[in-house]
This record gives structure tokens, C-alpha cells and sequence, in this order.
């Protein structure tokens, strides 16, 4: 069962959905350092960038995935990749390929303000016990489609058994 509940900073109401990804092909950068400072977001906007001139952003949904525990792996070591799923083999440079693995994820939807995305980290872990869900090892998820953009949100997948 995947949990979509909604985390918005004008009331924090909850909306319960399934949903399940498939396993797919991505087109990635990856940054290695720090979570959280300016690289991740000149990442981003690399990124974005890229895909654009090569006609990969319209109707895209760009992936935020942290493959380290900031815990458990060193501030420096911290790989963060930005990707794009994929149909075709090859990308243009400097773009790499990877496999997401896909699985059920508990998707929380949020104002893209740093004030939405405090709150969220917040209470997300008591809503997931609140919700008797166990979360998987794996990496959590930003999941952004330009529409979500545009109205100034973004999800964060939580990855769960």
C-alpha cells in the first residue's frame, strides 16, 4: 500500500493514494559533497539545462535521489544524482545511465518553500508510523514534474515495504 499525503504550509490536510514505480532507465548527474548546499542546486539547474537543449525536459519527471545516509557516510563522500527517466540507450554527454529501481513509495506532496520542507521533515517519520508503514533501505526521493513546479510544489518519496 503507498500513503500520498498531502503537506501543505495552509493546512496539512492528508490524502491517502497508492502507487507504485516501475523499475526504469535514467539519464543522471551526480554531485559528490555536502547535502543540501548551493552544488545540489547548481546541480540541478545543470541539469535542467542539459536536458532542454536536448529536448529531454517536456512532460519529463526530474528525480532528486541522495544515495548516502548523511549518518553513515561522511559530509564529503555524499553522492547526490539528479536524473531523468529514459527510453533510449545512449544520452548526450556529460549525462551518465543508471538504473532506478523503482518499488512502493509513500508520496508526500509539499510547498516548495523552505518552510514546508522544515515542517515535513519534521513529522514525516510519525505519519509513517501513524500510517503502520515500514520504510525500506533505500534512498528517499524529490520527485519534480514541471506542472508541480509551476504551482510551486514538489513530492518526496519515501521508500516502503
Amino acid at each position: 500500500m503507498l500513503i500520498h499525503i498531502t503537506f501543505l504550509e495552509k493546512g496539512g490536510k492528508c490524502e491517502h493514494n497508492d502507487e507504485e514505480l516501475p523499475e526504469s532507465r535514467i539519464a543522471y548527474f551526480r554531485n559528490v559533497g555536502e547535502y543540501g548546499g548551493k552544488q545540489n542546486k547548481e546541480l540541478m539547474e545543470s541539469f535542467k539545462n542539459w536536458a532542454q537543449l536536448n529536448g529531454l525536459l517536456d512532460h519529463s519527471v526530474i528525480l532528486g535521489i541522495p544515495q548516502d545516509h548523511p549518518n553513515r557516510t561522511p559530509k564529503e563522500k555524499c553522492r547526490y544524482d539528479v536524473c531523468l527517466v529514459i527510453n533510449q540507450d545512449h544520452v548526450p554527454e556529460p549525462a551518465r545511465i543508471g538504473t532506478f529501481s523503482g518499488g512502493k513509495y509513500a508520496v508526500f506532496l509539499l510547498d516548495h518553500t523552505k518552510e514546508a520542507v522544515s515542517g515535513f521533515w519534521n513529522t514525516v517519520f510519525s505519519e509513517i508510523e501513524k500510517n503502520n508503514l515500514s520504510i525500506r533501505e533505500q534512498p528517499i526521493i524529490e520527485r519534480y514534474t514541471l506542472q508541480k513546479v509551476n504551482h510551486h510544489l514538489c513530492e518526496i518519496l519515501i521508500p516502503i515495504q
